[in-house]
């Protein structure tokens, strides 16, 4: 005698379907994006419960990053678009920040070897930013220690 098969609906798509006798928890239809959105859940969950897979999974994206290092490179100069995109993006989310960013020509300093130090008078509030002192490291630097052109502070 059968028993009956009774309609579940998908949890990706929300289209009936007829889950298999062999998975009685089934919840994803065959479709194959709500096979890919099943595995998604899958791997979340299990990066998230499972430090050993973390780990292996880091070290296999690793080990696919050395063997194509020129992969992201190839990619944007095979896509200008993308750039360009990703550029308004940037400016669009550094303007949401509200915080100044650091630029290169934002001062005076020459090149030349230097020595940077958390400024002890003033101590790390938050995770986002130090004060610094910056000072040349030798007297023989190609550098001039007046205070115009080496600054005390910075973020």
């Amino acid at each position: 005698m059968e028993t009956p098969t009774m309609t579940r609906h998908c949890t990706c798509c929300g289209e009936p379907f007829k889950p298999r006798p062999q998975v009685p928890d089934q919840a994803f239809c065959s479709a194959p994006d709500c096979q890919r959105a099943r595995k998604r859940q899958w791997q979340r969950a299990k990066l998230q419960s499972d430090p050993d897979y973390r780990i292996n999974q880091r070290a296999a994206q690793q080990a696919w990053s050395q063997r194509n290092q020129d992969y992201w490179r190839n990619y944007r100069d095979a896509r200008p678009e993308y750039v360009q995109r990703n550029r308004e993006q940037q400016r669009s989310r550094d303007l949401g920040r509200n915080v100044e960013l650091a630029k290169r020509d934002a001062c005076d300093l020459r090149s030349g070897l230097y020595r940077i130090t958390q400024h002890p008078a003033l101590p790390r509030e938050n995770g986002d930013s130090w004060v610094v002192e910056i000072t040349p490291v030798c007297v023989t630097c190609p550098v001039q220690r007046s205070t115009d052109q080496v600054p005390h502070a910075g973020g």
